[in-house]
């Protein structure tokens, strides 16, 4: 979602400037609740928040898959997601913040929960996963228009776009998209996951927690994303520009 507001636009190599409109993204609180129960807000972009909440109860280890949801209702700002069985939020919930710095094996293998490691023998095509990011960059509508949104992507094995999620943050673009293919059956171990975003390592859990084999982003990966991998089994690509890219964990799955 884009606002347009008034601003004060100055080129110092040209010595000009002048009032104009320019484009923003738009960012409100999403207040997410299990069984009537106040679980988080996330300030995100006020899209999609359907597949906001659900992807996000995915990577937080509150469900395991779309079947334990009976029911998602929406009001204004607040999505209510009522399970089949009953759920202990503290008992099950993740740290609310998962500090990039968190990189030990124990907190990994905490915030993995039982994912368990992904023994996946799919391979992926390097040349597909460069040609995806030219892919994204043509879907990032709302980015060309303000600069202000990341953006991740699922594909399939063989390059094809599924969908393409755009939000002020990195993590709610990759909620979205996980959400989205939860609620459209997608089979993720056949997928690869695509983001603007640094891959830390709630990044990457997210997306091993819903058995994507692979994820890539344009940016470098952290030391706990990296190391989250390597324990999930996850195979983690970075600085895929151009012809370019790096293979942290698990390069047997790229098809050079």
């Amino acid at each position: 979602m884009l606002a347009k507001r008034k601003i004060l636009k100055v080129n110092f190599r040209k010595g000009k400037k002048a009032e104009e409109e320019d484009f923003v993204a738009v960012d409100k609180p999403t207040n997410i609740f299990v069984n009537g129960n106040y679980f988080v807000t996330l300030m995100a972009s006020p899209r999609n928040i359907r597949e906001l909440a659900i992807g996000h109860l995915l990577g937080q280890g509150v469900i395991n898959a779309l079947e334990d949801i009976e029911h998602v209702s929406i009001r204004g700002k607040n999505v209510n997601l009522r399970t089949k069985a009953e759920i202990q939020l503290e008992a099950t919930k993740f740290p609310k913040v998962i500090p990039t710095a968190c990189g030990t094996s124990e907190d990994i293998i905490g915030l993995l929960g039982k994912s368990g490691v992904l023994k996946l023998a799919v391979k992926f095509s390097a040349e597909n996963i460069l040609n995806a990011f030219k892919s994204l960059h043509s879907a990032s509508k709302v980015f060309k228009k303000s600069g202000g949104t990341h953006a991740a992507a699922l594909f399939t094995r063989d390059g094809k776009l599924k969908f393409c999620m755009e939000d002020v943050g990195r993590h709610n673009a990759v909620d979205k998209v996980i959400g989205k293919g939860l609620i459209e059956g997608v089979n993720f171990t056949r997928s690869f996951m695509i983001s603007t975003g640094r891959l830390s390592a709630d990044m990457v859990i997210k997306c091993a927690r819903a058995r994507i084999p692979l994820a890539a982003s344009k940016a470098a990966p952290l030391e706990s994303g990296i190391l989250a991998a390597e324990m999930s089994g996850l195979t983690l690509v970075g600085f895929v520009r151009g012809s370019r890219l790096n293979v942290y964990t698990r390069p047997r799955r790229v098809k050079f």
